[in-house]
């Protein structure tokens, strides 16, 4: 898992007798403060728990024996894996305890019972009253000391079961952590085979990526990959930047003559007539270029644009009222290229046209 986004522990219901498992208490990285759910209150138990990033815990931890059923206990992690798939891994403990809710509710009828009989001892002033009293006393002294050892021998029992959920739950975590570890692995595994294989081996590897991801990948360039998007639609740049970020990268920003000749020539073996965007542009200030995820200028050396490049496609209105005497006058000038494709070279364009669009990550 890539991303652990909630925990949740599911249970029995207090005071139901189905024992069905419910969502007991849930906690997530929207919402840090551990949630106790469908019934349980501060009554019945203590709900604690972390959200940090090298800590997520949840714990439910009962304030009364008579809850402290034999019932199964499920802790389930939600999150998503490195393609952003959902994820969901759970494990499933029994807690077990001898705590009898029915013999408890004898002891204290008794209890309630022997407290009624002291009450009409106590108005009897008799001797006989007394000694009743007094063996009665003895009685009850009996039972407190039977309720605190049964108290003492469930909680002992319940401490051992929630010591073993709390290790049912570091176990999650673990998984976790290997999980994100592989996903990590995985990644590098594309550099390494990059820098370390033959061209078939890296023409395999890619044809592996190409059939799970949403992009075409290159080989390393001076320590950077890019990647192009698989499938044509109107270009965004906000949401193309978003989908460079979520795979570890962001729109191509080309710095120099060496890049471009690369990138040029990996958008060519990808396909031909095509836009492929990048992510250069001047939304923010007409005839100014800067890049969209690091926000630098354009380097200014024209070698960089094809010939008359760029030329923002400004369009000029004559006022119908002058046509006839043959004078032009300029009602309004619209920039109307303000994105970036690679052409060749590079060439301001429209945005919102159909096209690729073309990432590079570290």
């Amino acid at each position: 898992m890539d991303d652990v986004e909630s925990l949740s522990i599911s249970g029995p219901r207090p005071y139901s007798k189905k024992g069905d498992l419910e969502v007991l208490a849930s906690i997530s990285k929207w919402d840090p403060t551990p949630l106790p759910l469908n019934g349980l209150d501060d009554t019945v138990a203590n709900v604690t728990g972390s959200f940090r990033d090298g800590k997520k815990e949840l714990v439910i931890s009962w304030k009364l024996p008579i809850f402290r059923l034999s019932q199964e206990y499920r802790c389930t992690s939600q999150g998503t894996d490195m393609n952003g798939q959902p994820v969901t891994t759970f494990e499933t403990i029994t807690v077990n305890t001898e705590a009898s809710d029915v013999n408890d509710a004898r002891d204290a009828d008794e209890l309630n019972r022997l407290s009624d009989r002291i009450d009409d001892l106590v108005a009897n002033s008799s001797l006989q009253a007394k000694e009743d009293f007094h063996a009665i006393e003895s009685q009850i002294q009996d039972l407190e000391s039977s309720f605190a050892l049964k108290f003492q021998d469930v909680e002992s029992q319940f401490d051992k079961q929630q010591e073993s959920m709390n290790r049912s739950a570091e176990t999650v975590e673990n998984l976790d952590k290997a999980l994100q570890n592989i996903s990590e692995k995985l990644f590098y595994l594309q550099q390494s085979v990059t820098q370390q294989q033959t061209n078939k081996d890296q023409a395999v590897f890619n044809s592996f990526l190409k059939a799970r991801l949403p992009f075409d990948f290159s080989t390393i360039f001076k320590g950077k990959i890019y990647f192009i998007s698989k499938t044509i639609a109107d270009f965004e740049i906000a949401d193309a930047a978003s989908s460079c970020e979520l795979y570890g990268g962001y729109l191509v920003e080309i710095d120099d003559e060496e890049e471009l000749k690369f990138v040029s020539d990996f958008v060519s073996q990808t396909g031909k007539g095509v836009r492929y965007f990048t992510g250069a542009n001047d939304l923010n200030m007409e005839g100014y270029f800067e890049f969209y995820h690091s926000k630098k200028p354009m380097p200014s050396s024209l070698s960089l644009w094809n010939e008359g490049e760029p030329n923002s496609m400004v369009l000029t209105l004559r006022s119908p009222l002058n046509i006839g005497l043959g004078i032009p006058i300029i009602d309004s000038l619209v920039g109307g290229e303000d994105c970036t494709e690679i052409l060749g070279k590079l060439n301001d364009v429209t945005c919102g046209l159909p096209g690729k669009y073309v990432c590079e990550s570290q």
